[in-house]
C-alpha cells in the first residue's frame, strides 16, 4: 500500500467511527451516575436544525409537575429553567421552550392533543411527561402503552423528535400509588422504539437516597428542595438534548 492509499484508509476509518463530540457534563450538584442518564439515541431533527443554524422549538407536554406544582411561580418549574440552561449550553442557537401542559390529563388525552395543540407549535422536539395521572386513575397499562405509541407515531410522521419523561419520585407517595407498571411500560417502549427516555423517577430517587438536597420537612425546606430539583432536571435535560444532537452516526 502506497503512502496516499494508507492515508485514505485511515481517514475512511475515522469517518466510519465518527465519535461523539465532547459535551460539558452536568454540574456536580445535579450529577447522577452515567448508567442512569446514558444517551444512546440521536435527536435527528434537532441536530439538523442546529447544524444549519435554524431555530429550534421545544414543546413540553405534561401535567402538574411540568406546570410547577409545589413551587411559588411557574418560572421556577423545569420548562422555564430549561430555556435558560439551553441558552447557557448553546449560546449561538435560537431555542425556544413552550409549555402547553395541563392538569390531570392522561396519556390518551395528551396524545389526542398532538395533532392540533402540539403540531400547531411547529416543534422540533417534544418533551412528553406522563404516567402519573394514569397510575392514580389505574388506567389499564395496555391502554397507556397504546396511547404512548399512538402519540409517538403521530410525532414521528411529522418529523418531531421526542423525549419521554416518566414520573416523579417521592418516598411519601411511593406506597400509595403503584407507578412501576407505567414507568416500566415507558422504559420498554423507549427501548424498543429507539426513543429517548428521561428517567426522572430513577434520577429523583438517586438524589433522595444520596441526601442531595437535604431531608428537612418544614415548608421552606420543601420549597427549596422543589426548586433545586426542577433546576437540576432542567440542567440534565439540557445536557441530554445537547448530547443527543451532537452524537454522530
Amino acid at each position: 500500500m502506497n503512502r496516499f492509499a494508507a492515508v485514505a484508509a485511515v481517514l475512511a476509518c475515522l469517518l466510519v467511527q465518527r465519535p461523539a463530540l465532547a459535551v460539558e457534563p452536568p454540574s456536580a450538584a445535579c450529577a447522577v451516575p452515567e448508567d442512569i442518564t446514558f444517551v444512546g439515541q440521536r435527536l435527528d431533527n434537532v441536530a439538523e436544525r442546529l447544524a444549519h443554524r435554524q431555530p429550534v422549538r421545544i414543546v413540553v407536554l405534561g401535567t402538574a409537575s411540568s406546570l410547577g406544582a409545589g413551587l411559588n411561580k411557574p418560572e421556577d418549574a423545569y420548562p422555564a429553567k430549561l430555556q435558560t440552561a439551553l441558552a447557557r449550553r448553546l449560546p449561538s442557537a435560537a431555542i425556544t421552550v413552550t409549555n402547553i401542559s395541563k392538569l390531570h390529563q392522561s396519556a390518551a388525552e395528551m396524545a389526542a392533543r398532538i395533532p392540533h395543540d402540539v403540531l400547531a407549535e411547529k416543534p422540533s422536539l417534544i418533551i412528553w411527561q406522563t404516567g402519573t395521572v394514569d397510575a392514580v386513575s389505574r388506567v389499564d397499562v395496555a391502554e397507556f402503552d397504546h396511547a404512548i405509541e399512538k402519540g409517538i407515531e403521530e410525532l414521528a410522521s411529522n418529523h418531531v423528535d421526542v423525549i419521554l419523561m416518566d414520573q416523579q419520585y417521592s418516598p411519601h407517595t411511593a406506597g400509595l400509588v403503584n407507578l412501576d407498571p407505567y414507568g416500566e411500560a415507558m422504559r420498554l417502549f423507549a427501548q424498543s422504539h429507539d426513543v429517548l427516555l428521561f428517567p426522572r423517577h430513577e434520577i429523583m430517587r438517586y438524589w433522595h437516597e444520596d441526601g442531595r438536597f437535604g431531608s428537612e420537612q418544614d415548608k421552606a425546606s420543601l420549597l427549596r428542595r422543589a426548586e433545586q430539583t426542577h433546576g437540576c432536571i432542567a440542567e440534565l435535560l439540557a445536557w441530554m438534548i445537547e448530547t443527543a444532537s451532537r452524537t454522530q452516526q
